[in-house]
């Protein structure tokens, strides 16, 4: 295997400080302070270790989306390469939870399948197969997060969209910039008896309102299913981080197919591609999380 540098990804989840949300704007949902340790593990055996700092949403979510198109780059190539390996998979959004299965194929909630990418040939959330099962294990499991991360984060931003739009109909559309999800879908299922003034903070503004939209009682039931799967893939971050490092390792020994062999560098980038996405998600997942914890029945 010719030498190379790899960049392994090691998010810091701590230190988030509590979503400050509601604003209409993306970069108003989120306001947090961390970091991503990215290692280069270099031929000789030694590392060198450099540390990306992120302070608001934008950057975050700019980080991921970097990461994620290298990613599906790089599983084009693979999939054009490894002609004699399995075919490729794609995730669907009942894959990632069966209580999400009967959202899926729903343009409105299924945000899996709206994704737009820069190569329609390759599907978003699509991942190799090699033909060895512990790497095709985790290069579904790491597209699989991809997925839950994404659809996760969408869901939220419709949620709020609809939320909104119904306090805009009852209280002249005027929120809290720091309201909650919760609290904001709170006021959005109640009329408000004081139209005209801002809203947010206390929720006692009378009975649960009367022709609540469909599509936000289905928003809020989702971001419900969603919330009640978040902590399982929160705590999945290290586990699939540490285990695409260990297959970088073992590489040489496990790949022995011949003409998957040499192939061997591409396939190395390809777990290193879904390692920092992981990364990039996994810091992600954790804000998205504290805002869903919000959410009431």
């Amino acid at each position: 295997m010719k030498a190379s540098s790899r960049w392994l990804c090691v998010p810091l989840l701590t230190a988030l400080a509590l979503p400050a949300c509601g604003n209409g704007k993306a970069a108003g949902f989120f306001k947090f302070e961390g970091h991503i340790t990215k290692t280069t593990m270099n031929a000789d055996g030694t590392t060198t270790t450099e540390t990306q700092e992120f302070d608001n949403w934008e950057d975050m979510k700019a980080a991921l989306a970097v990461s994620a198109k290298e990613l599906r780059a790089t599983t084009k190539e693979l999939i054009t390469k490894l002609v004699e390996a399995p075919p490729p998979g794609q995730v669907k959004l009942g894959d990632l939870s069966e209580a999400f299965a009967k959202y899926e194929g729903d343009a409105n909630f299924d945000f899996l399948a709206t994704a737009e990418t820069d190569d329609p040939e390759t599907p978003a959330f699509s991942y190799v197969q090699i033909g060895v099962p512990s790497y095709d294990e985790f290069f579904k499991a790491a597209a699989e997060f991809h997925a839950f991360v994404f659809q996760t984060k969408e869901s939220i931003l419709k949620l709020r969209a609809l939320a909104r739009a119904r306090i805009q109909a009852t209280t002249n559309g005027r929120v809290d910039a720091k309201i909650s999800l919760g609290d904001l879908v709170a006021l959005a299922m109640r009329h408000s008896g004081d139209k005209g003034k801002a809203v947010g903070g206390a929720l006692g503004l009378g009975e649960a309102g009367e022709g609540v939209p469909d599509d936000l009682l289905a928003m809020r039931d989702l971001a419900l299913s969603i919330g009640r799967s978040a902590p399982t893939f929160v705590e999945k971050t290290k586990n699939l981080i540490a285990t695409g490092q260990q297959l970088v390792t073992a590489a040489p020994s496990s790949i022995t197919n011949p003409k998957t062999v040499i192939h061997i560098d591409l396939i190395v980038k390809g777990l290193t591609d879904s390692v920092t996405v992981v990364g990039d998600g996994g810091k992600m997942l954790g804000e998205l999380a504290r805002d869903l914890a919000t959410l009431k029945e």
